[in-house]
């Protein structure tokens, strides 16, 4: 093999073994480690005004993925479209709703991903509300009474974004995440080419 060829392929499999962090990797771990660890998902829920059930509430991730049978049932918190009565469609990055034990109420997270350099698209910030005030109540979004939307971002993206942040009820960074989930620290040190 000529020098060239070797560095060329040397160069290829570099490159093969390097995986940049994806929003949907971080979406995956996100929701994986709310069904898997109780710690975390306590956590995410006392950061929001559902602070005071975060002891009872039962996250419905079974439930979720029967209501979406067609998808694979590790997809359970994603996909959830709905067409808004002007007619227009968007979906929420993750979507999860919870049990309230003593009285069966029911309350969703609609959490918004923005990683590293994310942008938000047009009139994309105002919708999340709209969009959870829409699904409730009805029985294909899992008949929730309430709800908190939560932008999920770095610090860097608050910053950057002001008065866009704020028609999110709440907001979580990566960078307290990832004392519970290191993808998430990861996705920042790439982004700052560490």
């Amino acid at each position: 093999m000529s020098t060239v060829a070797h560095i060329i392929d040397d160069h290829d499999q570099k490159n093969k073994d390097i995986h940049m962090v994806s929003e949907l990797d971080l979406d995956r771990a996100f929701a994986d480690n709310i069904a898997a660890t109780p710690e975390f998902l306590r956590w995410v829920l006392r950061q929001t005004k559902f602070a005071g059930l975060a002891e009872k509430l039962i996250l419905l991730d079974k439930e979720q993925a029967e209501a979406k049978s067609r998808k694979k049932p590790e997809n359970w918190w994603r996909h959830w479209w709905c067409r808004l009565e002007d007619g227009s469609e968007s979906e929420t990055d993750i979507f999860l709703v919870l049990r309230v034990p003593d009285s069966g109420k029911r309350i969703a997270l609609h959490v918004e991903d923005k990683p590293p350099h994310g942008k938000f698209t047009p009139g994309q910030y105002l919708n999340y509300k709209r969009r959870a005030e829409f699904m409730a109540n009805k029985e294909q979004y899992m008949n929730y009474s309430d709800f908190t939307t939560i932008l999920l971002a770095p610090n860097s993206f608050f910053e950057e974004n002001g008065d866009k942040i704020n028609n999110f009820d709440c907001l979580i960074s990566y960078e307290e995440v990832s004392n519970f989930v290191p993808l998430f620290a990861q996705s920042i040190q790439e982004a700052n080419g560490a």
